[in-house]
């Protein structure tokens, strides 16, 4: 049984190269410094996802280690990505740490801080907290 066309990993190629320059607007890479770390934090918080390239680091439920694939839905508590073998996984948040590569620069995006409707992330004031690993 073959995935209809809209579920296909190529599918969502152009949205994530459309991610990427948004997130090149949004984020200055060619001057980061550990100064503006902060403020690229700032921005990693309220950025929209849709279209992020994600790689799941750590979770509880050990089979979604190593899962990665092109974020097509964010709610409060899930991502939503379609892998490259053009499987669809719904990943919990929660107790899970999250890997997004640009630009040879890694953000770490820790489940738990991010369960919140993205909308609402968006006009949220973040406070800098401790991270605990999982």
């Amino acid at each position: 049984c073959a995935l209809p066309i809209y579920l296909r990993y190529e599918t969502y190629l152009p949205l994530m190269k459309m991610w990427t320059k948004y997130m090149e607007e949004l984020i200055p890479f060619s001057n980061l410094t550990d100064s503006s770390l902060p403020n690229v934090a700032q921005k990693m918080m309220k950025a929209d996802f849709h279209g992020c390239p994600l790689i799941v680091r750590k979770s509880k439920c050990p089979s979604y280690i190593g899962v990665q694939g092109i974020v097509l839905q964010e709610t409060r508590n899930t991502f939503v990505l379609v892998t490259p073998d053009n499987v669809v996984k719904r990943i919990p948040k929660a107790n899970s740490i999250f890997n997004v590569i640009l630009h040879d620069h890694i953000f770490t995006i820790y489940g738990n801080q991010f369960t919140i409707k993205p909308g609402e992330r968006a006009a949220k004031k973040f406070k800098s907290k401790p991270s605990i690993d999982l």
